[in-house]
């Protein structure tokens, strides 16, 4: 999103909306439903709503579809315009940004979903956003991860499996260099490697966010974010990462990068959620969870297991109960959780994690990735942090560095700058 939370703010309140209250309606209704994701992920959620509109044949849902580049910019238009879906997928960085906005129903005040079958502690850091009340659903459970390709890593003599420094990574790097300059160690696109290298990074130094929510300040000095970016140039400096360029015109889609397929790569900087994609890009290896880098002198792993996304209703939508009966479907029916199986990661549920795994569609790689983020101690940095602007500071900063085009310490100069200028806007 381009756009910045004061700017939408505005524009919604110049809109004079009048959230819709939670009534439902007899007649016919139809909903509109947005996500972005894999082929995969499009057709079970097709599938979905077929079963779910025989179910309920008074309620149509039109879905929309597609990939997620230019989602969070297309979603700040049409909250801006009064004209989003009634329910739509949600980036987890946007989701605090959505809740202060407004823009979401909330969720615990709507008769017609349950949240019984979730777990109340994962609820309660996953869709409330700090207010008590569910205002978003996880989608499911997932968490960085660093998906190893153990047979190249075994032939070279690495082993990502046993807990590693930052520094390590580069020395490993210049290793498989050396054994054939053809091959990287990282698979490291800008989208994923960002928080990865960012994010996570700020919070193992302070034990925090990049911003304090509540002062509106940053909690990073200009120090730090130059040691952080000295790291991320040195990657690219000495090959342990693949070219920012070369990288470029696949976006956050690894498993469609020759390289890959070929096996040139020891490790995919991802997510849980990747996983299953990009061992499916090239079956031939074995894969493995490998362990994430900590500082030594870390005030927290930083490390966490989250969602991959959410979904929420709109919170102008005529008819919030309908929309609210889509979504008990959607993730409280064992008909919608054996069609929808692991698309969007390990599902949230116990229910449907029972289903997933007694039927061998749960992939053990994406397991073991849940499994190894589960060991860290980190918390969610969603807030400010991770809300449109201050994601595509950081990200124009990674990719100056990674490209670059901007030394360490311009790049942490102008980020320090550019975020200080957001957080004065803000308060």
């Amino acid at each position: 999103m381009k756009k910045t939370l004061f700017l939408v703010l505005v524009l919604i309140m110049a809109a004079g909306v009048v959230f819709a209250s939670g009534s439902s309606q007899n007649g016919p209704v139809t909903l509109r439903f947005s996500w972005w994701g894999t082929d995969a992920r499009h057709e079970a959620t097709l599938a979905v709503i077929s079963a779910f509109e025989k179910a309920n044949p008074n309620i149509k849902i039109e879905p929309e579809y597609g990939a997620q580049t230019g989602y969070n910019e297309k979603k700040t238009t049409e909250f801006a315009s009064r004209t989003a879906p009634d329910i739509f997928q949600i980036e987890t960085g946007a989701g605090p940004e959505y809740q202060k906005l407004g823009v979401l129903n909330n969720l615990s005040k709507l008769s017609s979903i349950k949240f019984d079958k979730f777990d109340s502690n994962f609820l309660v850091t996953n869709g409330q956003f700090g207010t008590g009340s569910q205002y978003a659903i996880p989608t499911g459970m997932a968490g960085t991860a660093l998906v190893v390709n153990k047979t190249l890593a075994d032939k070279i003599g690495i082993d990502l499996t046993k807990q590693f420094d930052w520094e390590q990574l580069i020395v490993w790097g210049q290793q498989v260099r050396a054994y054939d300059p053809t091959i990287y160690l990282l698979s490291a696109n800008a989208e994923h490697s960002m928080p990865f290298f960012v994010r996570a990074y700020a919070r193992q130094l302070n034990g925090a966010p990049i911003i304090d929510d509540a002062k509106k300040v940053l909690n990073m000095t200009e120090a730090q974010f130059t040691q952080c970016f000295d790291l991320i140039d040195r990657l690219y400096k000495s090959g342990t990462a693949a070219p920012a360029a070369y990288k470029a015109p696949f976006g956050n889609q690894d498993q469609n990068d020759p390289n890959w397929i070929a096996g040139k790569y020891v490790a995919h900087v991802g997510y849980s959620s990747s996983a299953e994609v990009v061992q499916a890009a090239n079956p031939s290896v074995e894969y493995v969870a490998g362990a994430l880098p900590l500082l030594a002198n870390r005030k927290s792993d930083a490390w966490f297991n989250d969602t991959p996304q959410y979904m929420g209703i709109y919170a102008n939508t005529k008819y919030p109960e309908e929309a609210a009966k889509f979504l008990d479907f959607f993730f409280n029916s064992e008909e919608a959780a054996k069609i929808l199986g692991t698309v969007r990661s390990v599902p949230p549920t116990a229910m449907a994690q029972k289903i997933v795994t007694d039927s061998g569609v749960l992939n053990k790689l994406t397991a073991a990735s849940v499994a190894r983020s589960i060991t860290y101690n980190g918390r969610s940095d969603a807030g400010l942090t991770t809300s449109a602007e201050p994601t595509k500071i950081l990200l124009d900063a990674y990719e100056a560095v990674s490209y670059g085009s901007k030394t360490p310490a311009t790049a942490a100069r102008d980020v320090v700058e550019q975020l200080n200028a957001f957080l004065a806007r803000s308060r």
